[in-house]
């Protein structure tokens, strides 16, 4: 029933929604997020409000929701029955007064409703700020709306500009505009940096969606350039720290899992983690990060080698469990013995 429902409001949504909001989108993915706020600071280092807004998908006011859905009566009755009927945390069923339910196939959709009309608000505010050329002149209303970027992915959001002020005075009205629906910005998840300074002993960059983006001072020979003219940094893209310590977790994890399966079991539960990291991490400086990450995975392995044989020396195990696969001299691969080996990737 919610997917019937949610057929019939996302293609008017979706035709409202704006053009900066990349969360549970069709056609929209992180990537493209990261794609958008790379065109904005790839020409101008810039500062950066990163924030996420506190339980978002439990808190939302329900009236408020559907005020804004302003849809027929008997879908507004269902889906306020689908809100009240409560979220699920564990076994347990919690009523709830606020919020869309978790893990329904509505409830994004709805998030971003309630969150719809974010950029847009900033734009108007964009509009009365004091920006100026330097010849002195006031911007046009057009240039003051492009040179400040909302970029939002579901509850995580950036607002970038160059001046500092600015991007406080953005955090200001964002943080009155939410609590009209209940909401409200999470503080230990909220900061201000800069994308090339060190800004209030906060380190440049900043973390988005798994990423961490960041500028680097740079000279002639490797700065960015606009129109020829040199830039004096360049914008690197990179996987997080964060992200990197929970896929190589998740990885260490799993091996233990496996410590007493076979070698081609390990192999077919470690590739669809290993294969959709690499994925979703592809379409940025990635590389030095996968050599780094592999080679602990594969020091990992040799200890699960080494455990599963413990009379065993290193001389044993290597070729048991280590393939030469075309110019790979050490694959964690089976023995072929006719057949195609399985092998990590």
């Amino acid at each position: 029933m919610q997917g019937l429902v949610k057929l019939a409001l996302e293609p008017e949504w979706e035709a409202l929604f704006e053009p900066n909001s990349y969360g549970f989108r069709p056609g929209r993915s992180c990537q493209d997020a990261i794609g958008a706020i790379f065109l904005a600071i790839n020409k101008k280092a810039k500062y950066v409000l990163d924030a996420d807004i506190a339980k978002c998908f439990d808190r939302i006011n329900h009236e408020q929701l559907l005020r804004k859905l302003n849809t027929y009566p008997t879908l507004r009755k269902q889906i306020l029955a689908w809100l009240k009927a409560g979220v699920m945390d564990g076994k347990e069923l919690f009523p709830t007064s606020e919020g869309t339910p978790q893990g329904g196939v509505i409830s994004p959709l709805l998030a971003n409703i309630a969150l719809h009309g974010m950029e847009n608000e900033i734009n108007k505010l964009a509009d009365t700020f004091d920006m100026k050329r330097p010849d002195g002149t006031q911007l046009s209303k057009r240039d003051k709306r492009q040179s400040v970027s909302l970029i939002r992915y579901a509850d995580d959001f950036v607002i970038l500009h160059e001046d500092i002020t600015i991007v406080q005075r953005c955090q200001e009205f964002i943080s009155e505009w939410l609590k009209d629906m209940g909401l409200e910005l999470k503080p230990s998840k909220t900061r201000l940096a800069h994308t090339l300074e060190e800004y209030n002993q906060e380190k440049p960059g900043f973390d988005f969606l798994g990423f961490n983006i960041r500028q680097f001072k740079a000279g002639k020979y490797t700065s960015g350039k606009v129109r020829g003219k040199l830039l004096g940094f360049k914008t690197i893209i990179t996987p997080s720290k964060k992200s990197q310590k929970r896929h190589y977790k998740k990885v260490a994890e799993t091996i233990e899992k496996h410590k007493g399966q076979s070698q081609a079991v390990l192999i077919r539960h470690l590739n669809p983690i290993i294969r959709g990291w690499c994925n979703y991490f592809s379409t940025v400086v990635s590389q030095k990060v996968f050599e780094r990450l592999k080679n602990l995975t594969y020091w990992k392995l040799i200890k699960w080698g080494t455990k599963r044989h413990r009379n065993k020396g290193r001389k044993w195990i290597f070729p048991k469990y280590f393939q030469k696969i075309g110019d790979n001299n050490w694959v964690f691969a089976t023995k072929q013995e006719g057949k195609n080996p399985m092998r990590l990737l």
